[in-house]
C-alpha cells in the first residue's frame, strides 16, 4: 500500500495483524524487510505498521534535499492517513534518529517508544566526514559496493552467512541518490539528548551486546537519561538486533507495547 506524503514523497508500507498500532521504523540502509519476522510473528496481537522510509524498498526517491524532519513527517503522514492519534514507534538506528525527530515536531503522536541501537547524539566531525565520503562512494560505484563496505560492520561475527547475503542484496536493491540522501540527513541531524529527560511515556531501550557503532555503553547513557526507561542487552547481535536476534527483540517489544496497553486502561 502507498500515501502520498505532504512533503511530495510516495510511500509504501505494510499494515497487518489488529490491536495497537506499533510504527516500525528501519534501519540504513536497508528497508522495511528488516522486520519480516516482526510482521510475521507479532501480528496476532497487535497492530504492525512498517513503511519502507522515502527512498528505500519500494518508496521512490526524492531527488530533492531533504532532513530527517521530512522522513518523520511522511511517517506522521501516515498515521494520518490510516486514523492512527498514538502509536508505538519502534526505531532501530537511523529509524531512531527520526524517531526523535517525530519527538520534536508531534510527541503527541508517540504513545510508547522504543530506541534500539541507536544513539541521541549528533554525528562528530569524523562521522559527518565518513557519511560524506560515503554518499561519494555510493554515488560513483553503487549501493552494492557500499553494502559491501557498511555490512561487516552492522552484524555480530557470528552472524549466519545466509543473513549478510539477504542484507546485502536488501540494501543493494535500495537507489543510490535515497543512500547518499540519507547520509547526508544523518550527517546534518541535530543533537536530541535534551529530549531524553522530557518523554513522559514508555520506553525500552534496546542494544545488541555486540553492537559497535552504537555500543551498550552508550545506550544505557541513554537509558539513564529517560525517565523510567528500560533497558536491554540482546546477547549475540549486532547493531541490527530485530533481525539478528528476532525473539529476544519481540520480548523486548511486546513488553513494551503491554506497558502501554496497561497504562491506557
Amino acid at each position: 500500500m502507498n500515501i502520498s506524503s505532504p512533503t511530495g514523497a510516495q510511500i509504501h508500507y505494510t499494515d497487518v495483524g489488529s490491536g495497537l498500532p506499533v510504527v516500525l521504523l528501519h534501519a540504513f540502509p536497508l528497508s522495511s524487510a528488516l522486520w519480516r519476522t516482526q510482521l510475521t510473528t507479532l501480528t496476532d496481537r497487535f497492530r504492525m505498521i512498517a513503511p519502507d522510509l522515502r527512498g528505500f524498498g519500494n518508496s521512490p526517491p526524492i531527488p530533492l534535499p531533504q532532513s530527517l524532519d521530512d522522513y518523520a513527517a511522511d511517517v506522521i503522514a501516515l498515521l494520518d492517513a490510516l486514523g492512527i492519534e498514538r502509536a508505538v514507534v519502534a526505531g532501530l538506528s537511523m529509524g531512531g534518529y527520526i524517531a526523535f525527530a517525530i519527538l520534536r515536531q508531534a510527541p503527541e503522536r508517540i504513545g510508547g517508544l522504543l530506541l534500539a541501537d541507536t544513539r541521541a547524539t549528533a554525528d562528530t566531525d569524523t562521522a559527518r566526514a565518513n557519511r560524506a565520503a560515503n554518499a561519494e562512494l555510493v554515488l560513483r560505484e553503487g549501493s552494492a559496493a557500499l553494502a559491501e563496505r557498511l555490512l561487516p560492520n552492522l552484524l555480530a561475527p557470528t552472524a549466519a552467512e545466509s543473513l549478510r547475503a539477504e542484507l546485502q542484496a536488501i540494501a543493494a536493491a535500495n537507489p543510490p541518490e535515497s543512500i547518499a540522501a540519507a547520509l547526508h540527513a544523518m550527517a546534518a541531524r541535530p543533537d536530541s539528548t535534551s529530549l531524553l529527560s522530557q518523554i513522559r511515556v514508555p520506553v525500552t531501550v534496546v542494544v545488541g551486546a555486540e553492537d559497535t557503532l552504537t555500543p551498550p555503553s552508550e545506550a544505557r547513557t541513554m537509558h539513564e537519561a529517560i525517565p523510567g526507561s528500560r533497558f536491554v542487552v540482546i546477547p549475540g547481535a549486532g547493531h541490527l538486533s530485530a533481525i539478528e536476534r528476532p525473539a529476544e527483540f519481540n520480548l523486548a517489544l511486546a513488553e513494551l507495547v503491554m506497558r502501554v496497553e496497561a497504562g491506557s486502561r
